[in-house]
């Protein structure tokens, strides 16, 4: 196909299969099912993983629309669509809560390769996270194909890294269990994972062609997601510990090869991170150069690796469960409406705020049930704001 043939028909999912692969076979998905083993004491029920990955699908796929070429979507980023779909004042607001959240990933990957790193180098883990992330920012800058070839090639790491997990540190017991006590936290972890990202899907599903495309993509990160976090619950039966790059410190033969694999495998989602949370600083200040934009995310984002931010998972994710997703339901009501001809309305506050808030105080009161409680309330309000009018 010729260049002037894509441009009109629109990408394929091969053109952006690197971040949604990334991130779906990122080590903070083992990282992630190890935490929800830790958490039970033992093996992670079956029924939240399939309830968590049926919901990390119906967010991503829902706001993915969006990116599509038309008439299946608005064929543009989040940033360039959401002047379309929320006032100023809202579009601030989330501008500044997703750079937030994107500074707290990069945190999140570069903390976790960096120690990966400090352990292989016999670095201090401070100096290996400064070392990454140096790495990552110098590769945000190349080009779009580039970065995708690169996320493609690291996330191979990343799927060796689990591969190694599982025969190496193959579990005394099968890693999962039918019993349905405690799901509740397990499925508002797995809905936090993907919550950024599924409300910037736009960014990574700009211009594709189809659904089809789209729903490739989506299974590309929920299915490696998925099963990887049951990997992580059988490393944690196996050794008790929450902590992939301690385990593997500790792998005897492994230890070297694994925490490489660690070290390459973030790269992908911290590169995810630097250029989504850029889009985010300039959407609320668009006069900032993309430069300054990067290191914007990148600098904070250094300071929290080295702090080895990836240790506080479980908060982090249920927090963002709680506060990003409901905003999610409200626009894919109305981009849906779009599509069947009715009148473009912007997004009352009133339909996302409330719900967005509430659920976030439950969660930071400890209330296991905060993320759902919060789609449900987004849910309810967006069907009678639809009904009522």
């Amino acid at each position: 196909m010729t260049a002037t043939a894509a441009d009109r028909d629109g990408r394929r999912w091969t053109g952006v299969a690197g971040a949604w692969l990334g991130l779906g076979a990122a080590p903070a998905t083992l990282t992630m099912g190890a935490a929800m083993a830790d958490r039970h004491g033992g093996a992670v029920p079956v029924v939240a993983i399939v309830l968590g990955a049926a919901l990390m699908a119906a967010l991503l796929y829902g706001q993915g629309l969006l990116g599509l070429r038309p008439p299946h979507g608005e064929g543009g980023t989040l940033a360039e669509v959401a002047p379309g779909y929320l006032p100023p004042v809202a579009r601030t607001v989330v501008g500044v809560l997703l750079a937030l959240a994107m500074i707290g990933w990069n945190g999140f990957n570069v903390g976790l390769g960096g120690a990966s790193l400090g352990t292989v180098t016999s670095l201090p883990g401070p100096v290996g996270a400064v070392l990454l992330a140096a790495g990552v920012l110098a590769a945000s800058y190349a080009s779009g194909r580039l970065g995708n070839r690169i996320s493609v090639v690291t996330t191979l790491a990343a799927l060796a890294l689990v591969a190694l997990c599982v025969a190496r540190l193959s579990p005394p017991a099968p890693p999962v269990t039918a019993d349905v006590h405690g799901i509740l936290p397990d499925v508002a972890v797995l809905v936090g994972y993907v919550a950024v990202f599924a409300l910037r899907a736009p960014d990574f599903s700009r211009g594709l062609a189809g659904r089809r495309d789209l729903l490739v993509c989506v299974a590309l990160l929920v299915v490696p997601a998925s099963l990887a976090a049951v990997a992580g619950a059988g490393v944690w039966l196996r050794t008790g510990s929450p902590d992939v790059v301690a385990t593997l410190a500790g792998a005897g033969g492994v230890a070297a090869f694994g925490n490489l694999f660690v070290t390459a495998a973030v790269f992908a989602p911290s590169l995810t991170t630097t250029y989504s949370g850029a889009l985010a600083i300039q959407s609320v200040w668009p006069g900032l150069s993309r430069a300054a934009a990067l290191l914007a995310v990148a600098v904070p984002g250094t300071l929290l690796a080295v702090l080895r931010f990836d240790l506080y998972l479980l908060p982090w994710l249920s927090v963002l469960a709680a506060a990003l997703p409901p905003l999610v339901v409200p626009m894919v009501a109305e981009a849906w409406r779009r599509r069947r001809g009715g009148t473009p309305r912007l997004i009352s506050v009133w339909s996302w705020v409330p719900a967005a808030v509430l659920a976030t105080a439950l969660a930071l009161a400890g209330v296991p049930a905060a993320p759902v409680i919060g789609l449900t309330a987004a849910v309810l309000v967006t069907v009678f704001r639809a009904v009522r009018r």
